[in-house]
This record gives structure tokens, C-alpha cells and sequence, in this order.
């Protein structure tokens, strides 16, 4: 496995074990190098890798995930090379659509950076990555797509919090 100055990799914070891609064509890692590029410096010194399986159990749009030790620390982060937005960043022909991909790839990273950084609460990593959106002229439909995002995890995050307090609730 190529590694860049520490590579790391972003994704949604998904408990599962993941494996790094087999063998990242030239292209991938040229794509991941230019997200890593935008992301910034402080970023790109994270442990990032690609990943071309997506874990067991991910949700159907992952784009990168953190995994986390036992003390719950972020240990490494992937990014995923068979997501849409990656393909759109591969593109071989650069023009606006393909740099606004790019973007949103670099705005994974920081999401996930965040996690690395901070743990599995997701309020503050959707804040990070909107925030790099707007700071570096994303594309709306970018920004929104990663606001709805944010709004379904945080509803699927608010929704299992009352399951789970129905079920201490149960029986009375």
C-alpha cells in the first residue's frame, strides 16, 4: 500500500472494520492527493488511506468513514474510492463540474478530520465540513446535498435516542 506523507482517509463514522484499497490506480491517488491538497495541510498530515470496500453495514451513499480504537480515539480514516463524488473527482477532464467535486471530496476529509479529532458526534464534523463548503465557494447544490445529509443522520440519530429511552420506559 502507497502511502503519501501520513495519508489518511475520511468516511462516516461507521463502526465496522474496513480495508484499505487493494492496489490505488495512479489516478486515485492523484484524486486524493488534490482533496488532500484543498482539505489544507493540518489535514493531510492525518493517518488517511483509500478504501475500495465500503464496511459492513454502511449506509448506501458513503463517501469516507473514521475508525476508532477501544479508547475511542479516531485511528485511522478512509476515504472511499468507489463513491460518486470520488468518480466525479477522478474525472480525467478538469473543468468546473470536476473541481466542484473535488471540493466536496476535500470537504469529506474535513468531516471526518473532525471525527479523528473530536469523536462520533456528528453535529460539530457536518458543521466543519459546511463551513469548508461555503469558505471555498462550493457549489449550492454541494452544500445543500451535505445539509440534507446532515438533517437525515441527525433524524436517524434523534430517532434511535427515543427507541432507546421507550425501551428503558418498557414495561411500566
Amino acid at each position: 500500500m502507497r502511502t503519501l506523507a501520513p495519508l489518511l482517509l475520511f468516511a462516516l463514522a461507521v463502526p465496522s472494520s474496513s480495508r484499505a484499497a487493494d492496489t490505488p490506480s495512479p489516478v486515485e491517488w492523484q484524486t486524493l492527493e488534490a482533496a488532500l491538497v484543498l482539505a489544507g495541510f493540518a489535514i493531510a498530515k492525518l493517518p488517511i488511506e483509500l478504501a475500495s470496500v465500503a464496511p459492513n453495514g454502511a449506509s448506501p451513499g458513503v463517501e469516507g468513514w473514521t475508525v476508532y480504537g477501544a479508547d475511542g480515539q479516531g485511528e485511522r480514516i478512509f476515504v472511499f474510492s468507489e463513491s460518486e463524488i470520488f468518480r466525479c473527482a477522478s474525472r480525467p477532464v478538469k473543468n468546473t463540474e470536476t473541481h466542484q467535486c473535488l471540493l466536496r471530496l476535500a470537504s469529506v476529509i474535513v468531516h471526518e478530520a473532525w471525527h479523528f479529532r473530536n469523536g462520533r458526534q456528528e453535529t460539530g464534523a457536518y458543521t466543519a465540513q459546511i463551513q469548508f463548503l461555503m469558505a471555498n465557494h462550493a457549489s449550492d447544490a454541494h452544500i445543500a446535498a451535505v445539509q440534507m445529509a446532515r438533517d437525515r443522520v441527525l433524524a436517524a440519530i434523534r430517532k434511535a435516542a427515543k427507541a432507546a429511552r421507550a425501551s428503558l420506559d418498557w414495561p411500566r
